[in-house]
């Protein structure tokens, strides 16, 4: 099967991080799907995967084909599934030949946690020329999408906490003064804050 996702970069990392994870998790569960990734900033890419090179077409992963969206990009034919990350509006003349091919159009919509993501999550969205389209609610209840995550991700993390002193090891390891680790053994708090530097792109 054939997949294609459209991303535009609007906050930085988030958009095309989740696009990106997407990719790679529906290839890992299927090798025999083909992903075709839309970006449009391609710089902002790069700075999350090194591997991405400034070209308009190029193979991320033997599955995953990495495009430049720019408005004068060859369209390609579409996949049997088109995803539209966040709203993002695939070009009219690829939605045309979606219609011709009879696509799946999908309609990813950002993470919530509010009760009507429920009620929204899988409804079709009409369209012209018979084109079927759904919204696709990503969320944390059975009624929604649910989440991106890697296959035994939960057992990993409970044996992990399950042992206390790989905790303080790796506090050690990324240079948390003693004095506090000791502090979180007994009645500390602890939270972590991710700073990312990347360089500014400039086409």
């Amino acid at each position: 099967m054939r997949f294609d996702i459209f991303c535009r970069v609007i906050d930085n990392f988030g958009d095309i991080g989740v696009c990106w994870r997407l990719a790679r998790h529906l290839t890992a569960r299927s090798p025999q799907h083909h992903i075709t990734l839309w970006v449009d900033d391609i710089g902002r890419f790069q700075s999350i995967e090194p591997a991405v090179k400034h070209q308009a077409v190029q193979s991320l992963t033997p599955s995953i084909t990495l495009v430049h969206w720019t408005p004068d990009v060859s369209m390609r034919e579409p996949g049997d599934v088109v995803i539209e990350a966040f709203s993002c509006d695939p070009p009219p003349a690829f939605v045309r030949a979606m219609a011709a091919r009879n696509s799946l159009w999908i309609n990813l919509e950002y993470l919530s946690a509010e009760s009507w993501v429920e009620g929204c999550h899988g409804l079709p969205s009409l369209q012209p020329d018979s084109l079927r389209k759904f919204f696709y609610f990503p969320g944390f209840t059975t009624r929604t999408g649910g989440l991106l995550r890697e296959d035994g991700l939960l057992q990993k993390r409970n044996r992990w906490l399950q042992q206390p002193a790989k905790r303080w090891e790796l506090l050690r390891h990324l240079g948390v003064p003693g004095s506090a680790i000791e502090s979180l053994q007994t009645t500390g708090r602890l939270a972590f804050l991710l700073v990312i530097q990347a360089p500014l792109y400039t086409p």
